[in-house]
């Protein structure tokens, strides 16, 4: 989902009327009064829907280590949009000696690169939007979690003007956000495993 879609979906939700909106007039709709300031707000709503939605089903991504890194990596400054560590896994031989010292930095002692690799499982922030952000950009979120994104928006956004139909989505957005919380996945405490393989 882009994020123009993201927007053109939030304006439908607070406009209820019969006009067809669509991605390729933003432009002409960030000039017209009657959608001017809810799309000059959304940039802001949008990071604020984010956080929330990566605090309830985070973003995991891999990392594969270089060796360049043995003995000290600071994670966050390493890996980009790093928010926390998930887990850690070594594929290969004769483990090596590993400390995780706070919540991101990994110190590690005799590690051969012949032997093995580290893979690292981290939570991930996403991209800021901003005002200067393409209406064509790709939100890496999944399907169903970029469709609560308009709802949070129009919620956020509309109070002013229809308190109870902007409740109504907040409400929505909320009750879906709960839905999706721990289903299909199993977070555990961030620790190292060692997968056993003949690594060339």
């Amino acid at each position: 989902m882009t994020w123009g879609e993201i927007q053109i979906e939030a304006l439908r939700k607070m406009f209820l009327n019969n006009d067809v909106i669509k991605v390729k007039e933003l432009p002409n709709y960030k000039l017209d009064k009657k959608y001017k300031v809810y799309l000059d707000a959304m940039p802001q709503a949008y990071n604020e829907a984010i956080n929330i939605i990566l605090e309830t089903r985070p973003l995991i991504n891999i990392y594969e280590l270089d060796f360049s890194d043995i003995n000290y990596v600071e994670l966050k400054k390493k890996i980009k949009n790093f928010k926390r560590l998930y887990d850690i896994v070594y594929i290969g031989s004769n483990k090596p000696d590993y400390k995780i010292i706070g919540d991101n930095i990994l110190t590690i002692n005799n590690w051969n690169e012949e032997n093995g690799k580290f893979l690292i499982y981290y939570e991930s922030f996403v991209d800021r939007i901003t005002a200067d952000t393409e209406d064509t950009k790709e939100i890496e979120l999944d399907i169903q979690l970029c469709s609560l994104i308009p709802l949070y928006l129009a919620g956020e956004l509309y109070k002013d003007d229809d308190l109870s139909l902007s409740t109504m989505y907040m409400n929505e957005f909320l009750t879906n956000l709960q839905n999706l919380e721990n289903k299909d996945i199993n977070y555990s405490p961030s620790n190292i495993e060692m997968v056993y393989s003949i690594y060339v």
